[in-house]
This record gives C-alpha cells, structure tokens and sequence, in this order.
C-alpha cells in the first residue's frame, strides 16, 4: 500500500509565515486501467498511483495525538501549527516537514513524490 496527503487548506501570517494548516491522508496502489487520451476519446492503459481510500487520521501513528478539525462532510482533519513545524514561509518546507511526519507511520510507504 502507498500512502499520500493533499493539504486541506494552509494559513499564512501577514509576514508571510505559514501559521497553520490541514492535512487529508489517503492510501492507493499503482495500477493500470483503460483511461480516455486526447481530446478523441482514445482509450489506452494508463499504469499510474490510484487513491483507493481516505485514512483515518486517528489510526495514523504520526497523527493520532493530534488537534482535529472537522471537514465540510464531517471527517476528522489533523491540523498541524508553526509548534510541530517551526518557523517556514514556503510550501516546500512544509511538505518536507510532512514527508518526514508520513515516513513515522508504519501503515505503508509514501509514494514517490512525497518521500
């Protein structure tokens, strides 16, 4: 199983600061299926990461301690602050924080993008 994340939303300080942000994590596999190509309607296998399942963040060792927050269709979202990840300004620094943080959980491994 490979595991990956999709933030949520991110929140920034007038400086700049990222101060906040909300994770969603998924599982899913590498498989390949019939997809539409081009404009034509062409159908052709197409082997790429498929999410198969939404996880739960309370059964994730790097997330089960954390402050949740509720989404739109009421699922828990962990919410990680400048407490877990320190002072950082770009989106770069924070998906590392958060590869590091995934790479915690025994439940699977990351995909490629994201380790």
């Amino acid at each position: 199983m490979l595991t990956d994340y999709t933030f949520w939303y991110i929140t920034r300080s007038d400086s700049g600061y990222i101060t906040e942000c909300a994770v969603r994590f998924f599982a899913g596999d590498v498989s390949t299926k019939k997809e539409n190509i081009g404009d034509e309607g062409v159908k052709e296998n197409v082997t790429r990461y498929r999410r198969t399942e939404r996880l739960d963040p309370k059964t994730m060792d790097h997330t089960k301690n954390k402050r949740m927050k509720k989404d739109n269709v009421g699922r828990d979202v962990p919410v990680y602050t400048a407490a877990d990840f320190g002072l950082i300004k770009t989106d770069q620094q924070l998906k590392l924080f958060l590869n590091k943080e995934m790479a915690k959980d025994k439940r699977g491994n990351n995909i490629p993008q994201q380790r």
